[in-house]
């Protein structure tokens, strides 16, 4: 009967790229090296966030951003609008 021995590899590797990896990402847990990973402000220090979440997580900060500005043109004019027409009800009478 055969024994089995573990695999012990030598070190933990980037899930990207494969090299030695560094940690792992603050947001998703894959292990990324140096290169693969994006340091980022979190609330009280910095943390290190991964490529892919580091581009998921622009892509609705972008789009928010662009409701937001659509939410406020329309809101002014909504109030432009109504000094318009409450100043041509001043003027009919």
């Amino acid at each position: 009967m055969s024994s089995t021995q573990p695999f012990d590899p030598d070190a933990l590797y980037c899930v990207y790229c494969h090299a030695v990896a560094a940690g792992m990402c603050a947001t998703c847990g894959a292990l990324v090296c140096g290169d693969c990973a994006e340091l980022t402000m979190g609330l009280t220090q910095q943390r290190a966030i991964c490529s892919e979440c580091v581009r998921k997580s622009r892509r609705p900060l972008e789009r928010r951003l662009l409701w937001w500005m659509v939410a406020a043109a329309i809101l002014l004019a909504a109030i432009v609008g109504a000094f318009l027409w409450q100043g041509s009800q001043v003027g009919a009478r």
